[in-house]
């Protein structure tokens, strides 16, 4: 280790003080401390105690701000991919932080304030495992690249959740095209779980939707958990059982990680990927999305209310309040109005198997969003009330197809989730997601391992006679006519 190298907080603040294009005696005016101390903290002689941290972090986060030049200010927007300067505090503050933690944590456990290059544990639990998997570096939203190959059904499920959320620091509302993740995992037909694995992969799609995420089969991913950031952290170990990883092995170096990523890389092909993401415009240039509506077979589950059960009426209103807000449609008219005769008719001859879960039914009546070719429409009263009338009337017209309701979330690891959309067929299936930013919200089925695990899952849930579903005719009449009932009552308020 050189004896030059600096611990990760003084190298951040130097990054920042150099961006922003702040000085140190500008800095230690504002916090009222002598410019030693700014440079000491610098140059990684000195820490701020953790007595005054909060003060010192927070008076920094500021003070980088306000006093940044405009050619310094601009480069921290886009280094975070923030707008305001307060957002811009906050998470200059919050990378400071994490960063001040990990070093002093560094210093507590190993008596030095920078990382050894190896580090070796004999045994952890996958708790242990995932605390020392939440590097620092993963609070970066420009230009991080993740490769992991992990045997993530194995796991159980408190540690794959913890996986899934993860601690990349991410703003709801906001993408980031620069945080590229691919992940290998064992999909192998005989070690899932119909019900919570197909649940648990579209729910983490959905969490991954902000970043550039890809998602891979391969059998060697098989009792592994390594997970690399490309130059900057790795840490391997041997997934031995559900409770135990063996072998575990932590650097900080490049040399050790560089080599790990472009392994896992290389297995990354396209002929593991499980899905590609696509848009909406692609899947309609394509015909896709034509496919999906007129192959055999098809199995639908709606987990959120989209267009395909719009009355002509209504789709002819929505498209003309689109038309009124935008200088152009996001896709052809009369195409659109051709795909959704075609739905129509479709609806009224084909054989479809589907099932609606009613907490899609019940916020749409609540919050009016609407999945319009995956485009979000507020709905009014009035417009909700004719989107189930027409619902109701395709329940009890057309015989060819089979209902069935979801009364309950099938998984209770994901009850306050927003229920996806899945649509299967022989010809071609895809998973519309419904994600918080209304991006990378449709994937498409790449890989006959995730194809297969989803035709069990449709299957599993329609025939599980022990499951929350409602299959008489007259129960889910009853249920149709009970949502009616509720927007009249929100319309009499």
């Amino acid at each position: 280790m050189s004896t030059n190298e600096k611990n990760r907080f003084s190298t951040l603040l130097e990054e920042l003080i150099s961006i922003s294009g702040v000085k140190n005696s500008g800095l230690a005016k504002a916090l009222q401390y002598d410019a030693s101390y700014i440079s000491k903290w610098v140059s990684g002689r000195l820490l701020p105690t953790e007595k005054t941290k909060k003060k010192i972090l927070s008076g920094l986060s500021h003070e980088i701000v306000n006093q940044s030049t405009s050619e310094g200010l601009e480069n921290l927007y886009a280094n975070y991919q923030v707008s305001f300067p307060e957002e811009l505090e906050n998470v200059i503050y919050d990378n400071l932080e994490i960063e001040y933690d990990y070093v002093t944590d560094l210093q507590n456990t190993c008596g030095s304030l920078i990382a050894p290059d190896v580090s070796f544990f004999a045994s952890l639990n996958p708790a242990q495992y995932i605390t020392k998997m939440q590097h620092p570096v993963l609070r970066r939203v420009k230009m991080l690249d993740i490769m992991a190959e992990m045997d993530l059904l194995k796991l159980n499920h408190e540690y794959r959740l913890q996986i899934m959320q993860g601690d990349v620091h991410r703003k709801l509302l906001h993408i980031y095209p620069d945080v590229h993740f691919s992940l290998v995992i064992d999909l192998s037909l005989n070690k899932i779980d119909d019900i919570y694995d197909s649940i648990f992969i579209m729910n983490m799609l959905s969490a991954m939707s902000q970043v550039d995420f890809y998602l891979y089969q391969n059998q060697q991913a098989s009792g592994r958990m390594i997970f690399t950031v490309k130059n900057d952290f790795m840490i391997s170990a041997l997934l031995v059982n559900p409770d135990r990883c063996m072998s575990v092995t932590i650097s900080s170096n490049e040399k050790n990680c560089n080599p790990i990523y472009h392994g896992i890389k290389d297995r990354c092909t396209r002929e593991s990927l499980l899905c590609r993401r696509t848009s909406m415009k692609e899947m309609l240039s394509s015909h896709d999305y034509m496919h999906s509506i007129l192959s055999l077979h098809s199995k639908w589950g709606i987990g959120h209310m989209t267009e395909h059960f719009l009355p002509d009426d209504l789709f002819h209103e929505i498209l003309d309040l689109l038309k009124s807000s935008n200088d152009e449609l996001f896709f052809d008219e009369d195409h659109l109005c051709y795909l959704h005769s075609m739905t129509q008719r479709t609806l009224a001859e084909s054989e479809i198997d589907l099932f609606i879960h009613c907490q899609a039914l019940s916020d749409l009546v609540v919050d009016g969003n609407l999945d319009f070719y995956d485009q979000k429409v507020h709905l009014t009263l009035s417009q909700r009330k004719k989107y189930f009338n027409h619902l109701l009337h395709v329940f009890e017209t057309n015989s060819n197809l089979t209902f069935k309701l979801a009364k309950e979330p099938m998984i209770l690891d994901f009850k306050y989730q927003t229920n996806q959309c899945i649509f299967l067929s022989d010809q071609f299936s895809y998973i519309r997601l419904n994600t918080y930013n209304w991006a990378n919200n449709l994937a498409i089925i790449n890989h006959p391992n995730l194809k297969h695990m989803f035709d069990r899952f449709f299957n599993a849930v329609w025939n599980d006679a022990t499951s929350e579903l409602l299959s008489d005719y007259s129960e889910i009449h009853s249920f149709f006519v009970h949502i009616i009932q509720q927007i009249n009552i929100l319309s009499e308020i």
